[in-house]
């Protein structure tokens, strides 16, 4: 039997928002998870990374220090090779086997999550997101433009539970590090909309995301 229940929250976290932050509070205020563990990810093979690993990590240190239940955790930028999410929850679930993970990510995400796949079999055909919905439950949350999910439906493909944290249950995803990036482009001098004040002079004091 599980003696807790984590969310993994991975992503680049390039850099950390609000929002990132706030969803991880509703899930443990919605019983959701006992833990957050945010894992942010090595440089990967399906995205530019902007900030090192070291600054990313720096920046989830300084915006979830506040809550002891939020656990930061450098285990995928440990293993090496970016092997995807599937890959990854199976060895963290070998590694701690009393956890119940529960991976927490963003409808945009779990739209093209059967299509996930192992890097190293970029070329082939082994896509293994589906595998993962089978084996493991899922909390996911709103975001722009993404439609609104049913556990329900979900379910009845005949995958593990999904948990969803939409308006109704007070999400409203409105930030994107992708936004924010742009913003700090724009005009370095004011700290833009969902970056957290001390990030924003972190950002600026080590010259990240400059033109």
């Amino acid at each position: 039997m599980s003696s807790k229940t984590v969310a993994v929250m991975g992503g680049a976290f390039d850099p950390v928002h609000r929002d990132h932050v706030y969803v991880a509070e509703l899930c443990l205020k919605k019983g959701f998870c006992d833990e957050v563990w945010f894992m942010p990810s090595p440089d990967r093979w399906d995205k530019i990374i902007n900030a090192s690993p070291e600054h990313r990590f720096k920046m989830l240190e300084m915006a979830t220090g506040h809550e002891p239940r939020f656990i930061l955790s450098d285990l995928e930028i440990e293993q090496g090779d970016y092997r995807g999410t599937y890959i990854f929850l199976k060895s963290l679930r070998e590694k701690f086997p009393d956890i119940n993970f529960r991976l927490l990510t963003g409808a945009d995400s779990y739209e093209t999550m059967p299509q996930w796949r192992d890097p190293l079999h970029f070329y082939g055909t082994e896509f293994n997101g589906e595998q993962l919905m089978k084996e493991f439950e899922i909390i996911v949350f709103a975001r722009a433009g993404s439609p609104i999910l049913d556990p329900a439906e979900h379910k009845a493909k005949g995958y593990a539970g999904m948990f969803w944290l939409g308006p109704k249950e007070g999400f409203v995803g409105r930030f994107s590090s992708t936004e924010i990036r742009r913003s700090l482009l724009k005009n370095r001098g004011v700290c833009p909309e969902g970056l957290l004040p001390e990030i924003y002079r972190y950002i600026l004091d080590n010259n990240l995301y400059g033109a």
